[in-house]
């Protein structure tokens, strides 16, 4: 009995170091995260009158329209790579080298298969799409340079899959301080490639592919130098790739693919409706203000990112206690940081867009109401979706997505043409309350107790390829 309690007391202390080690991991990753995305945030507030002036306020319309369709093409890879961190965590966090090589392996070759088939169907219908109409374009003459501008967007997400795969392994494994440390390298060199090309008088289309082009091109970079160096080990060939891990990446990543197209339907999709609806100018006042009422969300789902693997690293390790105690935490921290950021940017809103961008944009006081109830929400919806995603909860999210794009999408269309742009950002408002929020919290100690449940089918057999397939989860 002695020995039993001696060996209970060395595991709590085994489980309590693992635990501080896995938040400082988490720490840093996050501060990394968000020291890179801090940069990024002072790029993109600095490139914004850049770029304004450049193209003037009906082509910054366009531009911005365009930007968020074609970051659509980001489910390019049908939710495979991020659906890598959830399984790779869980290898890494049992010490299982082979089933991480195995994962990277058939992940690779899962995401080229959809990407040859998904990409030409999307450069073809970017072909025969009227951009003229779809943006309610003045001329002919711009509803080309958005097609030009979205197939090139689309061209270099491809170029990029296989490293994008590498980089979210990476995160599984715990390396996100490294992986941001390239993103924030590539993000200094595309800010700068950008300006160059205003300054040389370049259009929306060079633009583009400048902005898009740099980021691929990092990302590759970066993966070479992983898989030629730290990551030999994991370097995967194609006796790697197996059909029952290629299901399983797939079954999660069509979860991840639904997630991300509620996300860009109902949140993404809104320049497109507020263009289509009242007009391509209404969008420029719209993205301006929503841009920057989004960047202390951005740092948030920076910080909920990095916990990510952290949470199915623990969930291989059976730390339960941890998973609930760390959940709860960050949801109430982040909703208040959420309310008390965007508080004073509401407040302030006026004058720093006056020092920003000067009397070019003027925003509406129901804009700004809208945008910073929008930014609280948010912040909860996206802690409880990243937890169910990071535990593989399938069904949770798929019901709890569907359920938002269904009713964000209906109330957004209705409110455009009776109350403007301030209407696109309370439709993902009520979708989040009624899908996401309240529910969560309704169900907070049920989804708790639940959490053992999804530690079953981490593991992959590689004795035995064929004959034992993992199960998706959820």
């Amino acid at each position: 009995m002695r020995e039993a309690a001696r060996t209970g007391v060395r595991g709590l202390v085994r489980s309590a170091a693992l635990g501080k080690s896995r938040g400082a991991i988490v720490a840093r990753m996050a501060f990394a995260s968000i020291a890179t995305r801090g940069f990024s945030v002072v790029a993109s507030l600095l490139t914004v009158p850049i770029v304004l002036h450049h193209l003037g306020a009906e082509r910054y319309g366009l531009w911005t329209a365009t930007l968020a369709l074609a970051g659509l093409f980001t489910i390019a890879d049908g939710g495979i790579a991020n659906s890598l961190i959830s399984h790779v965590s869980r290898a890494h966090g049992a010490g299982d080298r082979a089933a991480i090589r195995v994962l990277i392996g058939s992940g690779l070759a899962a995401t080229a298969a959809f990407g040859l088939a998904f990409i030409p169907l999307v450069l073809i219908a970017v072909h025969f799409v009227n951009w003229t109409w779809a943006f309610n374009l003045p001329d002919a003459a711009m509803g080309r340079e958005a097609g030009f501008v979205i197939a090139s967007i689309c061209l270099c997400y491809a170029l990029g899959l296989p490293a994008t795969v590498i980089r979210q392994a990476r995160l599984g494994l715990l390396q996100g301080t490294a992986v941001s440390l390239w993103d924030l390298a590539a993000t200094i060199v595309s800010v700068g490639a950008l300006v160059v090309a205003v300054l040389l008088g370049g259009g929306i289309t060079v633009m583009a592919v400048v902005w898009a082009a740099v980021l691929a091109l990092a990302r590759s970079a970066s993966a070479v130098i992983f898989l030629i160096g730290s990551g030999r080990d994991i370097r995967p060939s194609w006796r790697d790739v197996r059909p029952a891990a290629c299901r399983v990446l797939i079954a999660s990543g069509v979860v991840v693919l639904l997630y991300t197209l509620s996300q860009a339907f109902a949140v993404q999709s809104d320049q497109i409706l507020i263009a289509r609806l009242s007009g391509i100018k209404a969008v420029t006042a719209y993205a301006i203000v929503q841009r920057l009422f989004n960047q202390p969300q951005i740092l948030m789902t920076m910080f909920l990112a990095a916990q990510w693997p952290a949470y199915g690293e623990a969930l291989g390790r059976g730390d339960d206690e941890w998973i609930r105690r760390h959940f709860i935490r960050t949801l109430i921290v982040l909703t208040a940081c959420a309310a008390v950021a965007c508080l004073a940017i509401a407040l302030l809103c006026d004058e720093i867009l006056y020092v920003w961008i000067g009397s070019a944009v003027v925003a509406s006081p129901a804009l700004i109401a809208a945008m910073a109830v929008y930014g609280v929400v948010t912040a909860a919806a996206n802690t409880f979706s990243f937890f169910y995603l990071s535990l593989r909860m399938n069904r949770r999210v798929v019901i709890a997505q569907t359920a938002m794009l269904a009713i964000a999408l209906p109330v957004s269309i209705l409110l455009i043409p009776r109350f403007g742009s301030p209407g696109a950002a309370v439709g993902p408002i009520v979708g989040y309350l009624a899908a996401i929020v309240i529910p969560g919290i309704l169900m907070l100690d049920r989804t708790l107790a639940s959490v053992p449940a999804f530690r079953g089918g981490v593991f992959l057999d590689i004795r035995e390829p064929a004959s034992q397939p993992v199960s998706a989860g959820g």
